[in-house]
Parts: structure tokens; sequence; C-alpha cells
């Protein structure tokens, strides 16, 4: 099969070269341009002048026109030499012109009158303002950032943009560009899609852990653009930034490097960490203690120099070994703390390489093919959590990406360009825990203060995947009022997604039976199919007083109070999830997407751009598929430059930038999963030896030979353990998910932003470049899935059994997708717990007995009795039927009750059948109409004719940008800028801070709807979103002695500065009972984080051999002020649903510590290269 597309893929590149619809610059290009003018001295235009360029893969020549002009296309980036001769004037030498992607460096060569024979070395003006575009771009060569304090990772080149701030929890690999979250950017490397394809993410995305994997190194990286504003029509697929890579390339000049980076634990100062005694936490996270790096870097490039393929074949290797030691403490007080003497090592280990080869046919035609990859690995340790009471927690971890690109590029004449390319990308990651063993995480806070995993592993996903793509396109020069540039292209792609979860401690069979021999609520229509089916699971033990239906468990076995020394307390196995369908769910897409563009040059001033941009995008699950067609994506700019000598440019742009969904919507709402979703489990007891305080007879929790819970042999899953509807046991029915795919709501559109961009720029004397810009950036429309109900409602649904049905939309202020409920409110019930005869004598609430009782026996008498406990009459039907539908005693995460409700038929005041049955549920509104047809309580799918109660999605980006830049020359160079912006809205994007859940299109934001009770608080309310900074400070310059004994000497600096994050309190809600859903009062109510600042430092000194080797020794310095600010504090009011998190407002980390909120301490790398 592989073999079969290679060859059709070869096919079509190849074909494509001599197809008329394609365009010059596609997004994956990884090519420039090098222009300008030939002016004699009295600055008259010099027409017919012979101008050759020299560069890595050879010399080009060409005449001036008759405008004196000249321009080289399709170049490899690189520095070029240029000569400049024409009889009657000196020939004319630059030493040096750089050339960059996707953009064309211009420059001004004067000839003076004299003798051909003569040579003068000039130094050409190069025009840093390009004029031809409107674009938003930073561009950082080697050149530049070889010389400047940044660490080696390829991503930390991507924050000298202004545009570019920390996403948070997407990882230093994904920052927020331009407003966005971390997972809409589009990264591009030779032409390589290298995002992760179910989450976007840069290379590798774990769900558990995030970002891990880069996919390329700086080591290899010729260039990188930033282009956060602005977009081309070439350019999509993403909402936030395009960040391109190209990496380095042979030449005709042998080249290469052998060196090392070293930065040892011992050159860094001491970390500050949440869990450190002086800020007195509770729930225990672990400590960072420092980082180890070592890494390897050889690299050679050149010609091959066999016979006539010495002048057209040309290569480049590199392989890049590296050792991250990241050094870390476990919880004090765990298991693990003890089980590693306080101390542990986690060591990632990657073999990063990558190889080019360039086949240059002739002076205008190119065939180039380049691999990259990063293989990397673990040793096995604790990742997922250092809180944990043993080993089990521990996990090894295999993953890396390995990527490959065929391009070619021509020009088949000196006005038409063309190019094409073929590329396939894999990515995979694998986890293996160290023991197989069912996950135990204690929430009961009576052995331990605080929450931790007892035992066990729990969640595992690995995956696999690949992505093929194919784009060309060409770019067609000609004369109409003015010149034009007309470009057309298309680029398809497709990725597949293998995904798996599954949790550790191997399979056990569902029971058929309950504690008490009956239906554990699978329900008649499904036991057969869910009983004796093959699940895993990951189990949290809980107080039953955190379960609902549960303080009739006589069943449920008592624990000793360790921590607050008072009676035992009883406790339940809470089973969240457990997969019974195998657990490997397969996805794919396939995306489309052309354009059009017409770069109209009017005289020398004025430039307009006028592009259109077309994408569809299918994806596809293992159940279902579905169809995003016909996004149109307008592209239009507009630059002035004045004096039409391109050293100052007024510019505008608008454009519409479409989101392409990654595939976890696919893996998620078009693909079946069956799942238990709520089992409730008895843990392993005994009724002898029991704890003071046990009640006599009752049992309580095995325990091991120290005393201490017996977390090893806690969990027996079997018919007498399960407690679900059985008698005393839990009164609530397992949870069963049956999912065959969400449906889509009709019309419904792709996701999309609008960007306004305004800017000025002006090179002045000596080549320094000032530039402002502003910035507007307003999502539209998004994709998410909607439930249409209330917590509320989802409470009383599932005190019915029944539960949320998604559905995916684009959910507004005026979409009309769900019938709208008639939420009838009361205050709240006496559930004081007595025997109830209509529910078999056993005890239950008052309320709830009088509820049921009416339920069970409709009459007048009985209606009467639930009116008189407060309950309203306009939820009894006409046949005196209560509807099924009540949330008695709706209560907030703190615990008080704000009241109870009920929800009648919206259509009807009869919703039972003179037998007192319910009647069937609605399915449109014509049916909705008959009376006495069928009966619809709300949350229905279907428009009932009002809109639904969702607010607009809002995210406006805003900044102002201010910008100092000069490329190297007279010594020095820099790169400065200032970003003053404001990100407000109520919806953050693809990746949603607040509760770290990385689903995009598939959020929990809209899954539920207000209500009356307001217990989504400010969901929906504007503010300031969670990436928002204020103020963004970059200033980088560098500096190189060119006399005395030091020569050559490197001085490069770094400062950057930010404003804090907005800090807001989150809550859990009833409905998912997990922390961060519900900012409560408003985002950005508790302030903000303090102001960072950091100022970074190098030095690198060249020990020359010769005028080809040098031994180079660097040193850089990160922080030299070795500040400690804290960057984010814990936001979360409880840690889930009715437990209160004893650490709100203090410092903050992530389980595993796989994310950092404290300002790096001081630290400093040396480094060693042999450069020839």
């Amino acid at each position: 099969m592989r073999h079969k597309w290679l060859a059709i893929s070869l096919t079509l590149t190849f074909g494509m070269v001599f197809s008329t619809s394609a365009a010059a610059q596609d997004q994956g290009a990884a090519r420039g341009n090098l222009g300008g003018i030939v002016y004699d001295a009295s600055k008259a235009s010099v027409p017919g002048a012979q101008v050759t360029i020299t560069g890595p893969i050879g010399s080009l020549s060409q005449s001036t026109t008759d405008q004196g002009t000249f321009l080289f296309s399709t170049l490899i980036p690189g520095i070029y030499s240029v000569k400049v001769q024409k009889p009657g004037f000196k020939v004319a030498s630059v030493k040096s012109a750089e050339v960059q992607i996707n953009k064309t460096t211009s420059i001004e060569v004067i000839l003076e009158t004299g003798q051909v024979t003569e040579t003068v070395e000039v130094s050409a003006a190069t025009v840093t303002v390009d004029t031809s575009t409107s674009a938003v771009t930073a561009d950082i060569s080697d050149t530049f950032f070889q010389n400047i304090p940044v660490q080696r990772g390829v991503a930390n080149l991507f924050y000298l943009s202004p545009g570019a701030v920390d996403g948070i929890q997407t990882g230093g690999n994904n920052p927020s560009i331009s407003g966005s979250s971390g997972l809409e950017n589009s990264y591009v490397a030779d032409g390589v899609s290298i995002n992760d394809p179910a989450f976007g993410g840069l290379g590798v995305w774990a769900r558990s852990y995030g970002a891990l994997g880069s996919g390329i190194n700086q080591s290899f990286v010729k260039e990188v653009q930033i282009k956060t504003g602005g977009f081309e029509p070439q350019y999509g697929h993403a909402s936030g930034g395009i960040v391109q890579i190209v990496t380095k390339s042979g030449s005709t000049k042998t080249h290469g490097e052998v060196g090392g980076y070293f930065h040892p634990l011992g050159m860094q100062t001491t970390p500050l960490n949440a869990d450190d005694p002086q800020f007195g936490r509770v729930n225990l996270f672990g400590r960072y203690l420092g980082n180890a790096t070592y890494e390897g870097d050889a690299e050679l490039g050149g010609y091959v120099p066999i016979g006539k393929l010495r002048d057209h074949l040309f290569y480049f290797g590199n392989f890049n070994p590296s050792v991250n030691n990241q050094y870390v403490a476990p919880a004090v007080g765990s298991g693990l703390f003890t089980a590693y003497n306080g101390q542990l090592q986690r060591t990632k280990t990657s073999y990063d390489y990558a190889g080019k080869l360039t086949f240059k046919i002739n002076d205008r035609h190119t065939v180039e093919s380049s691999v990259f990859g990063d293989p990397s690995h673990t040793n096995n340790v604790p990742w997922a959590t250092l809180n944990a009471s043993d080993k089990t927690v521990n996990s090894k971890w295999d993953y890396g990406t390995r990527n490959w690109a065929a391009r070619y590029d021509g020009t088949l004449t000196s006005t038409w360009l063309i190019d094409g390319a073929f590329t396939w990308s894999w990515n995979h990651f694998s986890e293996k825990p160290l023991a197989d063993i069912t996950q135990i995480f204690d929430e009961s806070g009576l052995f331990k203060a605080g929450t931790f995993t007892a035992q066990g592993f729990g969640f595992l996903e690995p995956y696999d995947s690949n992505t093929r793509s194919i784009a060309f396109d060409t770019s067609k020069t000609y004369h109409f009022l003015g010149q034009h540039t007309f470009s057309i292209g298309y680029n398809w792609q497709f990725p597949i997604y293998d995904d798996s979860t599954s949790f550790s401690g191997g399979k056990f069979a569902l029971p058929a039976t309950n504690a008490s021999g009956g239906d554990p609520g699978y329900g008649a229509a499904t036991n057969p199919t869910v009983a004796g089916k093959m699940t895993d699971a990951s189990l949290v033990l809980e107080p039953i007083s955190s379960v609902s239906n549960s303080s009739g468990c006589t069943l449920c076995p008592y624990m000793a109070d360790s921590v607050g020394g008072g009676n035992p307390i009883q406790v339940v196995l809470v089973q969240s999830r457990g997969r019974f369908d195998g657990g490997v769910t397969k996805s794919s897409g396939k995306y489309h997407a052309g354009y059009v563009n017409d770069s109209w040059a009017l005289g020398k001033r004025v430039t307009v751009n006028l592009g259109l941009r077309w994408e569809q995008q299918r994806l596809v699950g293992n159940q279902l598929n579905k169809l995003f067609n016909d996004m149109w994506s307008p592209r239009i700019g507009f630059v002035l430059d004045p004096k039409g000598d391109r050293k100052t440019k007024f510019y505008a742009n608008y454009g519409r930038y479409a989101f392409i969904l990654p595939l976890d919507a696919a893996v998620r709402a078009l693909s079946a999963e069956d799942d238990v979703l709520g089992a409730y489990w008895a843990p392993s007891s005994k009724t002898t030896g029991c704890p003071a305080g046990t009640p006599a007879g009752a049992p309580c929790i095995l325990t091991d030979s120290s005393g201490n819970p017996d977390y090893a042999n806690m969990f027996k899953p079997s018919s007498s353990t399960l407690l679900n509807s059985a008698s005393g046991g839990i009164g609530n029915a397992v949870t069963v998910g049956l999912s065959g795919g969400e449906p889509f709501q009709p019309g419904i559109r792709m996701e999309y932003t609008d960007e306004y961009v305004a800017g000025f720029q002006h090179e002045f004397r000596g080549g320094l470049v000032f530039g402002v810009r502003y910035i507007d950036r307003r999502l539209k429309r998004v994709i998410e899935d909607e439930g249409g109900i209330s917590v509320e409602q989802f409470n009383a649904l599932a005190n019915n059994g029944g539960g949320l049905n998604y559905f995916i939309g684009n959910p507004n202020s005026k979409s009309d997708v769900f019938v709208n409920p008639n939420e009838q409110t009361f205050g709240g019930v006496d559930e004081t717990q007595s025997a109830c005869a209509a529910n078999g004598g056993k005890p239950l609430g008052a309320f709830d007995c009088a509820l049921l009782t009416a339920e069970q026996n409709p009459s007048a008498a009985n209606a009467a009795a639930l009116v008189a406990l407060g309950f309203p009459s306009s939820c009894i039907d006409t046949h005196n039927a209560p509807t099924p539908y009540v949330a008695p005693n709706v209560a907030n995460t703190f615990g008080t009750v704000l009241g109870s409700a009920c929800f009648p038929a919206v259509n009807t005041g009869t919703w039972t059948d003179s037998s007192g049955n319910l009647l069937s549920d609605c399915t449109n509104l014509a049916q909705s109409k008959q009376a006495g047809n069928c009966a619809a309580f709300g949350g229905e799918f279907y428009a009932d004719g009002k809109p639904d109660t969702y607010k607009d999605p809002r995210r406006v980006y805003q900044a102002v940008e201010i910008e100092f830049n000069k490329g190297f020359s007279h010594n020095w160079a820099l790169l400065a800028n200032w970003r003053i912006a404001r990100l407000n809205g109520n919806y953050e994007g693809a990746f949603r801070n607040d509760n770290n859940q990385a689903d995009p299109g598939i959020s929990s934001l809209f899954d539920l709807t207000e209500g009356a009770f307001g217990l989504l608080g400010k969901q929906q309310g504007i503010g300031p979103l969670n990436t928002d900074r204020r103020h963004v400070i970059n200033i980088f310059p560098v500096y190189v002695l060119d006399h005395s004994r030091l020569k050559g000497m490197v001085f490069g600096g770094g400062l950057r500065v930010q404003t804090g994050l907005p800090l807001t309190t989150l809550v859990a809600q009833q409905a998912y009972q997990n922390a961060g859903e519900v900012p409560l009062f408003g985002r950005g109510d508790l302030g903000r984080a303090p102001t960072t600042a950091g100022i970074d430092a190098h030095l690198e000194y060249p020990w020359k051999f010769n005028d080809r080797v040098s031994l180079k020794f660097g040193f850089d310095a990160f922080n030299i002020a070795n500040r400690k600010t804290k960057t984010l504090i814990d936001q979360n009011a409880d840690q889930g649903f009715g437990v209160p998190n004893q650490d709100f407002k203090l410092p903050f980390a992530t389980t595993g510590m796989n994310n950092y909120f404290f300002q790096q301490p001081f630290s400093s790398r040396v480094s060693l290269r042999l450069v020839f």
C-alpha cells in the first residue's frame, strides 16, 4: 500500500510541474528572492547591466531591465554575493546579501564610471522594507539566533516575535499567537506540516501530558519565519500564527561543525516550588529541582564530488543526540518520597537527525528532498504524578516524529514560476507502566490529608498517526495598467490517527447482577449486551457523603479517620470510566484548499494584493463522517510607498482565517465508544479488627500488616461488590455510555476569525528599521458541541436515568437548535430520611418519598401532598402525574442549597396518558403541536422558534506592536519590539486553560445552558482571557568585535518583560464535577499575576586555526538577576464539586510537574563547536 501511495504521489508531484494551476510561494515554500536596482552616479537607472549572484549552490546571471531592475526568484535561503558590470563602468561587487524565505531581499547598487577591468567592493544598501506585502512577519535566521541567548529548542525562537506569548498549559512549544490558543498555529518545516494531527500542537502531543517533542531541532535550522498577521491567501489551516522552518542545505563548498552544549545542574540556582514549606500547601505536587541537558551536534554539508554531479548535487546531514535530565522531588510524605530517598531523575533521550539532497537540474529547475525526525524515549519513572504511594505509577515513553519532503522549484520563463511538493509525516506516542495494576486515587482525606494516588498508573492513550500532503502552485507576471503577479495554487492533506485508550490493571468481566442479585441498572435492553463484556477501570476512593443516594449503604465499609481523629467513615470505590468496546478508535480526514491571488503594482508607489482562499474538510470517525464545505476566505492588502524608494511603507490588510478541526473531534464525536461511566464498588472488607467507633457487625476496609489501608487488595470486581441499585448499596444505577457519534446541527459551517491590520514601516540610515502596527482579530464563528440543557435539568435527567445528548453546531445568541425548557423553581425541600412505602420500606428522603408515591400512584391527594411540600402545581399534569424531571435541593459546590427545579412539558399540560404512562418524546415542532401525541420537556434536538440561551462566543484581540530591527552591519544587529495588547472574550479557543482541556471543537464550554440558578457563574461572560498579557517587551542586541586581540568575539544580550496573566476564581459544576469549569465571579476577578522580567547574555569567542576552521567557545547566562517570580496561582476554589480546595490562591503546579509556574531561576550553559 505504501509503494502504491509513493508511486501516485511522485506521479502527481512531477505531473503538476507542467500544470498551469499552481502558485509560486505556497504555505510550505522554502525559497526567497533577491532583487534590486542598479544606478549610475547621478542616480539614473542603468539598463542592460549584467548581474551575477553566487550563493549556496552556484551562480546565476541576468541583465537589468529597461528600468534598471533585476530579480532572482526561488533561491535557497542563505548568503549571496552580487557582481554587477557594464561597459563604461567599474565592476561593483557586493560581498553579502542575505536571502530569507518568502521575502524579496532588495539591494541598490551604484556603478562608478571606469573600466570593466576595475573592481570596486561596495556596500550595497540592503532595503529591509518589503513594499510588496502587507504581511506581519518576524524572520529569524541562524546568523542571528546563534548569536543571542536563547534556549536550544526551536520553539524558543517563536517568542522573539511580538505577537507570541506563553500558551500556559499548551507548553512552551505552542505559544498563543495574536490572541489564539496554543493549539491554533500551523507549523511547517521544509514544506512538511509538523502539527500533531489530533490536537494541533507542534510535533508529539499526548492528551495526558501535552506537548512532548518538536519534530525538529535548532541545530539544523537555517531560518524560522513567524507570521502573526496579514496572511496571504496561500496561508491557511490555522487561526493563530503560521510558523515556517527551513533546514540547512548543501553548497558548493564543504562546511560543517562538530560540537556540544553543556547545561549541568551545578550551573543553576535552586528553583522555587508550590510545595515549598513557606507556601503551606496541603495538596502536594512534588518539586522541580532543575534540569541538566547535554547535547551533541555533528553536521556536514557540501557537494557530491563525482564528475558533473559536482555542480548539480548538494547534500546536508545532521545528527543531534541529546539527553535531558529533569531532577524532581516526590511529594513530601508520599510513598514515592521514601522510595526515591527524596529525589529522582527523569531522563528524556532524543536522537534528532536531518538530511537534505538538492539536485540542481540547471539554472532554472531544482529538485530537493529532505528528511528529519526526533525518535525519543524516557526512563521508567513517575511521569504522571509525584504524589503516590509506590512505584506502580511509574511508566516509560517512546515517542517521536519522522518527516519526508520532496519538492520541485522551477522558473519556466523570467516571468513564470512554478513549484510542487509531496510530504509525508509520521508521529507516535506509546507508554508502558512499570506494573499493570488498577489505579486507586484516594480522595477520602482519611488516611492522608489531601488527595493522592494510592496505587496504579491509570489512564493510557498511545497513538500512531501519519499525514500525507500534495501541494502545487504557479505565478505569472504580466503588465496591464501596472505590473500583476497572478498566483494560483492547491493543497491536499490526508491525516490518519489511530487512538487507543485503556486503564492499567487488566480487564475484568462486567457482572450481570449486583450485590443483592438484581439488575445493576444496565436496563433490560442493554443488560444482555453489557453484562459479561470485558472492561477496565480507574477508581476513586470517596466517602459516601460525596455520593448521592448513598445514605442507606450498609455494604459500604468503614475506614479509620487517621487525619481528623474522628469516628470511622464509610467509603466506596467510584469507577468513573471503563471502556468495553476494545479501546481502539481509527479516524482520518481529507483537507482540500485552493487559492488565487493578484499582486498588482501600480507603478513604484502602490501595491494592491487581492486574494481568495477556498477550503474544505472531511472528518471521518469509525461510525460517522462530516463534510465542512465551501469556506471562502478573502484576503486584501494595500501598500503605499510614498516616495517609491522602498524605504517607507504604509500598509493595511484584511483577512479571514478558517480554523481546521484536528482529528480529536473525529475520535471523540464521530466514533463509537462504549463505556461504564458510573459504577460503585464495595472496597474489600472485614468484620473483625475494625477501628474503634465502627458500628457493631458493620464491615471495615481491609488493612495491611502495618494497619494501613490495603490498597493492593481493595478492588475485587464481582457481583458481590457491585453496589449500584443493590439493597444496602448505592441507589444510583450504573451509567452505561453507548455512544455512536454525535449528530450535527443542520447547516453547520467552519470556524473562522476576521483580522484587520494597519501599519507603518521606515528604514533609517544605517539599516535601522522602525515599524508600528495595529492588529485587530475577532472570532466570528466557532464549532462546539452543545447540550441544550442547564445543570439543574441535567440533574433532573440523571435522577430519572437520563443523560445529556450532545450535538455539534455553531453556538451563538441567535441559534435555535434545541427545545427550550420550561424551568420552574421552588425552594429547598425536606430530605429527612425515613422508611418509605413506595420505596419498598427502605429509607428515602421525605420529598423524594412523596414524589415517588405520586409517580407510582397519580391522584389528587398525592399531588396535593407534593404541593404542600412546595412543589409547583405547574409541574403536575391534568392526570395528577408529576413531571418525571425534578431536581430537588440544587446546590453549588460550597454546599449552599439554592432551591429546587422541575421541568414540565413545554407543549402540553398532559404528558401522561389515561393509564399514567409517559407520552413519547417529540421529534419535531409539528409533532409537538398535535394534542396528546407527544411530550417535549426541553433539550430535544429540533428548533422551537425561540433562540437557545447561549451567548455569542467572543474572542477579541487588539494590539499595537512597535519594532526596531537592524540586520547585521557595522558590527551590530538588533531585534527589539514592544507589544501593547488586550485579549477579551468568553471563548479561549482550541485549548481551554480553565480546566486544562485539549478538545478542539468539543470543549465543555457550550455543553450546558445557564439555567435559573446561575450554576455556570460567568462562564459566558466577557473578560480577559487566560493568555492576555497587556505588555510584552523583547530586546536582543548583538555586537561583534572587529579589532584587538578579541577580534571576532560576539556579545549578545536579551531582555524579555511580560506583564502578568489574569487570575480567575474557578469552581466545578455538579453535572461534570471536575475542577475549573466555571469562572464564578467573572474572568480576572482575582487581579493579575506579577510582571516577570529576565536579562540574558551570550558570549562566543572564535579561536581561528585558519580562514576556514575555527574553534568557538560559547557561554550563555539566563535570568542573570535570578528572579523567581510566580507566574500563576491555584485558581480552583474546589478540587471537584463539593470538595473544598485548601490551597486556593496559593502557588500552583500541575500533576506530574509537567508545567512549571515560577520564573526559571538563573542558569548557564557552555558550548564548544569546531566549525569548518
